[in-house]
């Protein structure tokens, strides 16, 4: 499939399609061509509304797919009217969601996925890895690791890259934590309760874990006039909050989630207030 004339005309949008970045970038563009206003394309070609067919695969001569993409098209709501009863059922949670994304979710959910799963046929072909690496600062620290793209296929040999990295990151954030000031470190529970944690218990995880990924998080609060409480993100030097995930199998049935909180709780006015 990569040999496809539309392939050729995206190259030339950009020579590093087939690598991570590319594939990646790509599946981006697919997501926002709907708003070409407030998003900076790496393929404008995509804008074509012949070529993000012919990537989804259709509109190339082929009777059956241009059936389906015709009927969807045409009436986005009765396009199952032959399918079985449980396929109706099915239907009718995406028509609520057709309420709230607009009368062609269906139909451009239908076209992504499709150019989606096209996408990660060619990535696992050319054994193209689904991870990148990912460059943060946080407290003034530098730090590299990789991470899963979102939309991409992990190959086996990803999972050997992500799980070398786990004791790295976990260090890293280990180290984070404590700089002064000294950040107070929780484990969160299922319930999404916060239990104070140690670092050797964080620490513990290291040879458990398969994936792991950190992340900082600030915000500055405003009170609304319904008397709530809005956050808009922004950036601080020693950030509001630093977040850690373990994933304990590739499936993520299983995941750890530890939070270092600024000490300084006067920091978070909404819980001031309350207190």
């Amino acid at each position: 499939m990569s040999n496809l004339p539309v392939f050729q005309l995206l190259l030339q949008n950009n020579p590093n399609l087939f690598s991570t970045e590319g594939l990646s970038s790509l599946l981006q563009d697919c997501l926002r061509v709907k708003y070409p206003k407030w998003h900076k394309f790496i393929y404008p070609s995509l804008l074509d509304r012949q070529v993000y067919l012919e990537l989804a695969g259709l509109g190339n001569g082929d009777a059956k797919h241009d059936e389906i993409i015709h009927r969807i098209m045409t009436d986005p709501k009765g396009w199952c009217l032959d399918a079985p009863s449980s396929v109706h059922e099915g239907a009718r949670f995406y028509d609520s969601m057709g309420k709230m994304f607009g009368p062609n979710f269906g139909t451009e959910l239908f076209l992504y996925h499709r150019i989606r799963d096209n996408i990660q046929d060619i990535q696992k072909n050319l054994a193209i890895s689904g991870v990148s690496q990912r460059n943060i600062s946080i407290r003034d620290r530098l730090f590299s690791y990789p991470k899963v793209e979102d939309q991409l296929l992990t190959l086996e040999s990803d999972r050997i890259i992500l799980q070398k990295a786990v004791p790295e990151i976990i260090q890293f954030f280990v180290s984070l934590v404590q700089i002064a000031p000294a950040y107070n470190l929780f484990l969160v529970n299922k319930d999404k309760r916060n239990i104070h944690a140690s670092v050797t218990t964080v620490e513990s995880y290291a040879p458990k874990a398969v994936i792991a990924d950190i992340y900082a998080e600030s915000c500055n609060w405003e009170k609304s006039e319904q008397n709530c409480w809005r956050g808009k993100s922004t950036f601080r030097k020693d950030p509001d909050e630093v977040h850690l995930y373990l994933h304990l199998d590739h499936k993520e049935n299983e995941i750890i989630y530890f939070k270092a909180v600024y000490p300084d709780l006067s920091r978070f006015t909404r819980f001031a207030e309350v207190a």
